[in-house]
């Protein structure tokens, strides 16, 4: 059997690790890649030194946050935004109201696009697109739910979380952590009177915190609906877009 050229190595031991969720051991390592002890344990320690790997508290090696970073820049390009568009359809179709998707970019979340009904019998509300509230609206707050808190934390510190009225850093956490066991977030009136968003994460594989996926309306039309059906809706085409993004995102064969 031919050996594998030093690049390749490095590739099978960044794959080994990807397909972890819980991290491999260096056993471990060894055993899934076939090479050396001493071969592997030097690639895995070079790629945690440049941040392509991390080690966790029992030595097990996991995906770094360099990669990671990498991963998120390729997937919130814009040319993963056609991915979103069954998804979309899919909630204007059920729900009859504005559907729409953002993405979490260099410390931003912008709402990239937005769809609305084709019926001309009622008036619709559209969001628009760009940059959005981050303590407010609710296509910020299913993505910060499951960004790092240190990355929360650090946010705040920088400005970028000008919390109104008597919202403090403790009690958006407080928020946040309700957003992800709950599995969507509301914006109910916070940034326009009257208007009601409810927002669900998109998650790409294990990574979460990328894009958030929602539906917004008149405030009385979206609570006689229920909160409950809303959120299985907009959850089902979060997975549908999740599949979508999953299918761009894999090799040519």
């Amino acid at each position: 059997m031919s050996t594998p050229s030093p690049l390749a190595r490095y590739h099978q031991v960044l794959l080994a690790v990807s397909k972890s969720s819980v991290g491999l051991t260096l056993g471990e390592l060894t055993r899934d890649t076939r090479l050396p002890r001493s071969s592997a344990h030097r690639i895995a320690t070079a790629l945690s030194g440049v941040g392509y790997l991390q080690t966790d508290a029992a030595g097990s090696y996991l995906l770094g946050p360099a990669f990671k970073e990498l991963l998120r820049r390729s997937l919130t390009a814009d040319n993963r935004t056609k991915a979103f568009q069954p998804a979309l359809q899919f909630l204007v179709a059920e729900l009859k109201e504005t559907a729409f998707f953002a993405r979490f970019v260099n410390g931003a979340v912008t709402l990239v696009h937005a769809v609305t009904p084709a019926q001309a019998e009622r008036s619709y509300i559209h969001p628009g697109t760009g940059e959005r509230p981050l303590d407010t609206c609710s296509s910020s707050k299913a993505i910060l739910a499951y960004a790092d808190q240190q990355l929360v934390e650090n946010m705040y510190e920088a400005g970028s979380l000008p919390f109104e009225g008597n919202q403090s850093l403790r009690s958006f956490m407080t928020t946040l952590r309700k957003v992800s066991h709950d599995g969507y977030a509301v914006c109910d009136g916070e940034i326009d009177e009257g208007a009601y968003s409810l927002a669900c994460p998109v998650p790409v594989g294990p990574m979460l915190g990328l894009f958030s996926i929602g539906v917004v309306g008149p405030s009385s039309r979206m609570k006689s609906v229920g909160v409950e059906h809303l959120a299985q809706v907009v959850q089902t085409a979060a997975a549908m877009a999740s599949a979508h993004l999953l299918e761009d995102s894999a090799p040519a064969a």
